[in-house]
């Protein structure tokens, strides 16, 4: 089977972490009661019309608590390349950018969330799966109530 078949018209090409910090303020015990707190921010860094590539960047402000007192904190920032075929114009690559590129930051930050917390001598992380089209629902949203607010 051809290559050219099977493949996507959107491809990661390159991944890296641009900060991560792990704060750990006590002994985290092997427990049911931690809460876990997640900011989630997503920012198209660049796109470039002509060769649709574009930067993606995906930001996790966790805070992990215990009886409501705050024990952990991970900040994780991941920034992404992706690259679109000639067969997609600039709006569906920027639609793919945000819930396609989105969805595979997101796994790859869960990844290194769980095993950064396994390695630390807490109890491992596993991030839930988001769901990016209500996140950007919601984001649209409160970006157009704001808006209206403001009028």
């Amino acid at each position: 089977m051809e290559k050219s078949i099977v493949q996507a018209e959107f491809q990661l090409m390159d991944n890296y972490i641009s900060d991560f910090s792990l704060k750990v303020f006590e002994k985290i015990k092997e427990t049911k009661d931690l809460g876990i707190n997640a900011n989630i921010g997503f920012r198209l860094v660049n796109i470039n019309e002509n060769d649709l590539i574009g930067q993606i960047e995906l930001r996790y402000d966790i805070s992990i608590t215990e009886n409501e007192k705050e024990v952990a904190k991970i900040i994780l920032v991941m920034n992404a390349l992706f690259k679109g075929s000639g067969k997609i114009n600039k709006e569906t690559f920027e639609q793919m950018l945000k819930i396609n590129g989105a969805t595979t930051l997101s796994h790859l930050c869960r990844a290194y969330i769980n095993t950064a917390t396994s390695l630390s001598g807490m109890p491992p992380i596993t991030m839930p799966l988001i769901n990016f089209h209500e996140f950007f629902k919601h984001a649209k949203e409160s970006r157009d109530l704001n808006n209206s607010k403001s009028k």
